[in-house]
């Protein structure tokens, strides 16, 4: 690619993959939607829907849970697209490449994280002196960092890869190339797999075994499994709550009907208002903007509490105090991290107003948060409605539909607003209370049981249209030419597909390295197979 042009692609990439640190976890460089949108951008839609939509199907299982940086999904998908397309329209070279580009995006983001501990530091003399302005700059220069390596390592990949990659291309025997394209027909398999594993398939797999029998026998679609999951969802959670007289969610309402402290005029004693309330929930989407490996969200806690620190502490020391304690270490998901600054808020308000609040009770109870937090917005958010939407998405992209990006971001960007608002909202009016109750709460027991459903027939129907492998040997019998593949399709349509999956699974549960073991098993498996007429 000419320089200019790669320049101008590489600021795009780096812009759009910044969005997974730098600013509000949109989900717009998940492969699923980059894909097609740099498909479009470079003038090849269908190539773009079928990378994205294939190493979408490749990462779904692969999932930044707590602290950790697993190769990274986002980069994998756009620059695999950007070499489909630019070596000629090959989405299975793209494919290929999937994995060691988002093991190498994995080191690049880990040296993010260590360069933000630099930033950190340089920020904390100025919490002490109180500067919020200089310490929300330093948090800020985190988009530099992140854009930076994400720019430099896009800009070399495109500029100096893409015509290596075509040359590539050109070089490579039929046998490799064609056993390339059998291996993008099963790696599939292998985010089936790891989907199974996170969804419980030793408890739930009855419910996989009905969407794959949907789609085998009955010919639906994943969309129309999908419906008809939904429709068996709140058919069981109809019949589980019919001989009850009422339905207990656990949110009973004389628990948040309490009025907030007032003064002796009867006046509540509020300090903060929905200014505030809203400035935090924007500064939000900057809370991993910094993130690093020594204090992980601390700076960007921080940095959405100024505002409503300013209001409530207009004595310069008392300032200080505040913004050191909204500095101290801090990790949760980024939506249900909301309700921890919620409750914060709360709690710093009340000890503004003079209550019998300790500095070392607010520390305490935002500790305290963070794991429970953080359990719900991984289990809930992250590995099962993102991974919903995602597999739906994906199985519209392989079938190259173009509304399937939209039926993957709008729910995803709808739930990023509405939940990080909500927290925010109702972590600062109903304080502790709110967390206490979202654990002891029957309806996020029922909405992972109900997703982990939906999500179970959903990957059952998967498998039959988009695990693409069957094998070519004929046997001749008196005469009588017979297919192996007819023949295993008599037996079970879709049997291939179905026992690859539930391999990978047992490989992933055995195996830390799991993950790795089934992508080069799924390579070999391909080009082996090819080579000996297998396949």
């Amino acid at each position: 690619m000419e320089l200019l042009p790669a320049l101008g692609l590489s600021v795009f990439i780096g812009l759009l993959i910044l969005e997974n640190y730098g600013y509000g976890y949109w989900m717009i460089s998940r492969p699923i939607f980059a894909g097609p949108l740099v498909g479009l951008v470079l003038g090849d839609l269908p190539t773009g829907l079928m990378v994205g939509g294939t190493v979408e199907l490749m990462y779904m299982g692969v999932l930044p849970i707590g602290g950790s940086v697993p190769p990274n999904a986002q980069i994998a998908g756009i620059i695999s697209t950007v070499f489909a397309i630019t070596s000629g329209g090959n989405p299975e070279v793209g494919i290929a490449l999937a994995l060691p580009i988002g093991v190498l995006a994995q080191l690049l983001i880990m040296l993010a994280w260590n360069v933000n501990i630099i930033l950190v530091h340089a920020a904390d003399k100025h919490v002490q002196s109180g500067n919020y302005r200089a310490v929300e700059r330093i948090h800020l220069c985190g988009l530099l960092v992140f854009f930076s390596i994400f720019f430099i390592a896009s800009f070399l990949a495109i500029y100096l890869g893409s015509d290596f990659v075509s040359n590539l291309v050109a070089a490579m025997p039929e046998v490799l190339t064609d056993g390339l394209t059998v291996a993008s027909g099963i790696l599939p398999a292998v985010g089936m797999a790891m989907l199974l594993k996170m969804m419980d398939f030793k408890t739930y797999w009855p419910f996989f075994a009905i969407g794959f029998v949907a789609a085998v026998y009955m010919g639906l679609s994943v969309l129309a499994v999908s419906i008809v999951a939904v429709a068996v969802v709140f058919a069981i959670q109809k019949m589980s709550h019919s001989t009850s007289d009422s339905f207990d969610d656990g949110f009973d309402d004389e628990d948040f009907d309490e009025e907030p402290a007032t003064d002796e005029s009867g006046a509540a004693q509020r300090i903060l208002t929905k200014t505030e309330l809203v400035k935090t929930f924007v500064r939000s989407f900057f809370f991993m903007t910094s993130i690093n490996y020594e204090r992980y969200e601390s700076l960007g806690f921080c940095y959405a509490m100024i505002p409503a620190l300013r209001k409530l502490y207009p004595n310069p020391d008392d300032f200080k105090d505040a913004m050191q304690r909204a500095n101290e270490f801090f990790n949760c998901h980024p939506y249900t991290g909301n309700a921890v600054l919620g409750v914060t808020l709360a709690l710093e308000e009340q000890k503004a107003l003079g209550k019998n609040i300790t500095a070392e009770a607010i520390s305490s109870t935002k500790t305290a948060l963070m794991g429970p937090l953080s359990s719900i917005g991984d289990s809930v958010f992250k590995a099962t409605f993102m991974t919903i939407f995602a597999a739906i998405a994906a199985s519209l992209a392989l079938e190259g539909n173009p509304i399937a990006p939209f039926v993957f971001i709008v729910p995803n960007v709808a739930l990023n607003l509405v939940s990080r608002w909500l927290f925010v909202k109702y972590g600062y009016e109903w304080g502790t209370k709110l967390v206490a109750r979202m654990q002891s709460s029957d309806l996020i027991r029922r909405f992972v049981e109900a997703a982990t459903i939906v999500g179970m027939m959903v990957v059952g129907a998967m498998i039959v249209g988009f695990v693409k492998l069957s094998i070519v040997p004929v046997w001749n019998i008196g005469g009588a030419e017979i297919s192996l593949q007819t023949v295993l399709d008599s037996l079970v349509p879709s049997l291939l597909p179905l026992l690859l999956v539930l391999g990978f699974y047992g490989i992933l549960r055995k195996s830390e390295k799991g993950m790795y073991v089934c992508i080069i098993l799924s390579f070999v498996l391909g080009i082996a197979g090819k080579a000996i007429g297998l396949f």
